[in-house]
């Protein structure tokens, strides 16, 4: 099944409160984090992707050496009805991101995220396979963006666009998606109200090419969504050799 059929139909998505965001990779500051002990968040994330992805086997990727917030990758398998992976971080949302003074009061409860994506079934995911870049980029991904804004003392929301290096190399050689947007799926998947009175939005990333990159920042989040809910395919399943929605 459409994922992206499924749960948005004809409806519109809204407009990004930031159609020109694009990040890249100043040096980070000096200041040094102790990562949390415990994943604060790890029993609501997981009970709330059991209910909103249910009947699937579940495993994870435990991060051994951390630094600042310890990240692991979840893993739910997939289903007859729902042939594809759903992967989620654990652990980025221990630690509040930095939210521009200008917008700290209205939105502070966007300062804890996590991120998922969407792999195909046949996904090579074992330690062994790992060994390839060509599958263990998008864990890495993952992992690299959940540090990211503590890392840099900045932030990560809906519409942000984080190019893969300055020059936009691609992430593998089995691909040529060079960068990421940051999407949100419908409240009930991206939002999780936790029993402290937080809340963590859960964003989701979707790869894409330089040329799509470059189209997001002249015409805005809505019209690259167009393009790419266009394609054949469901492009929220990670294709790494997808048509170009803009070539």
């Amino acid at each position: 099944m459409n994922f992206f059929k499924k749960w948005f139909g004809g409806k519109e998505m809204g407009n990004s409160e930031d159609g020109t965001t694009i990040y890249g990779y100043d040096a980070p500051d000096e200041q040094q984090l102790t990562p949390p002990s415990d994943i604060l968040y790890m029993e609501e994330l997981n009970e709330h992707f059991n209910k909103v992805f249910p009947n699937r086997e579940t495993g994870v990727f435990h991060e051994l050496i951390s630094d600042i917030v310890h990240i692991d990758v979840n893993i739910m398998e997939a289903t007859p009805d729902e042939p594809y992976r759903v992967l989620y971080t654990n652990g980025m949302s221990d630690l509040p991101m930095t939210l521009p003074q200008e917008i700290r009061k209205e939105y502070k409860h966007l300062e804890r995220s996590e991120l998922m994506m969407f792999l195909p079934a046949d996904w090579p995911l074992t330690q062994k396979d790992f060994e390839a870049e060509e599958n263990y980029w998008p864990i890495r991904l993952m992992k690299m963006l959940a540090r990211f804004p503590h890392m840099y003392q900045t932030w990560l929301g809906y519409g942000h666009t984080i190019p893969n290096t300055e020059d936009y190399e691609p992430y593998a050689l089995n691909t040529e998606l060079s960068g990421v947007i940051l999407f949100a799926l419908p409240e009930e998947v991206s939002t999780v109200h936790t029993t402290d009175g937080n809340q963590v939005q859960v964003y989701f990333l979707v790869p894409l090419y330089r040329e799509e990159m470059e189209f997001k920042l002249e015409s805005g989040m809505d019209e690259l969504i167009d393009k790419l809910s266009g394609l054949p395919g469901d492009f929220l399943v990670l294709n790494p050799n997808r048509p170009n929605a803009c070539k």
